[in-house]
């Protein structure tokens, strides 16, 4: 059994089709989010903006508590900018990400704090 998985770690990768490619991954063309600014914030919410290249790009936001671990549903918005609403008081990283078509962009977190 051992000479068999030998043989094949050793051969199968010159086997047409078995072969792993040398070739770099293409780069992705979904710009990561930008130039993220708090715009606002209140005692129970927090507003940002961003900038991106990609023309028609949704944007895919979710937040985190530090407190009590809790992550936040998905949040979509075609717009360049979101507002965060019924937050508690506590330390947040707020991830923003750009979708392109069939990509997406690396996350961007933005730590804050919401006070009362």
């Amino acid at each position: 059994m051992y000479k068999l998985l030998v043989f094949l770690a050793l051969f199968l990768p010159s086997i047409s089709g078995f072969a792993s490619s040398s070739e770099p991954a293409a780069p992705c063309s979904c710009p990561n989010v930008t130039d993220v600014q708090e715009t606002g914030q209140t005692s129970s919410s927090i507003s940002y903006s961003w900038n991106n290249g990609y023309s028609g790009a949704q944007f895919k936001l979710w937040y985190t508590r530090q407190e009590d671990s809790y992550t936040s549903g998905f949040f979509y918005t075609n717009n360049l900018s979101y507002n965060f609403t019924g937050l508690s008081a506590g330390h947040y990283t707020f991830f923003f990400q750009a979708l392109c078509e069939e990509e997406t962009s690396g996350i961007i977190g933005i730590e804050d704090t919401i006070i009362l």
